[in-house]
């Protein structure tokens, strides 16, 4: 007798797969399985058969929704700078706004209201000196210039 047979949950079921491959038999069987299985953990939400929730990533969505008020900034990239722009209707808010960055980060504190602050990711690393803004046509204009990384460094993979 061999002791895997004892072991594999699936063992009464393969009988009806021996022959044709049968895809939906199985695909149905998976689904009532995580069915179940989400009737088991999580009562109130079994109605959608796909979705697994968390209360933790939840509230954290809910957090990130409530704090990012009306902030329309634009940002990309050129061959050797980073743009940021922010629309800025009054230009007597801009006496509040402070401005920091980090090589991959952009923060912004003091924008729309006093007590907020932003923190947006740039798409390239920058450099930590050069960085320029222009106020024109009611149009916030941060320059970053782009740091030429060339620092690599080799991850050896070796058999597990």
């Amino acid at each position: 007798m061999n002791p895997w047979n004892v072991l594999f949950p699936f063992q009464k079921y393969m009988k009806n797969f021996s022959g044709m491959p049968q895809t939906k038999d199985m695909e149905s069987f998976i689904k009532n399985m995580f069915n179940e299985w989400q009737k088991q953990q999580n009562p109130e939400q079994a109605s959608s058969p796909y979705t697994i929730s968390n209360p933790f990533f939840e509230h954290f969505k809910q957090k990130e929704a409530a704090d990012s008020p009306t902030l329309d900034a634009q940002i990309f990239e050129t061959h050797h700078d980073v743009y940021v722009r922010l629309p800025v209707k009054d230009k007597a808010s801009l006496k509040d706004l402070k401005i920091f960055h980090t090589s991959n980060t952009f923060i912004i504190e003091g924008f729309p209201d006093k007590d907020d602050r932003h923190v947006l990711t740039l798409p390239a690393i920058v450099k930590k000196k050069g960085g320029s803004a222009q106020y024109r046509d009611q149009v916030l204009e941060i320059r970053l210039p782009k740091a030429n990384d060339l620092q690599y460094s080799e991850i050896n993979v070796t058999e597990l």
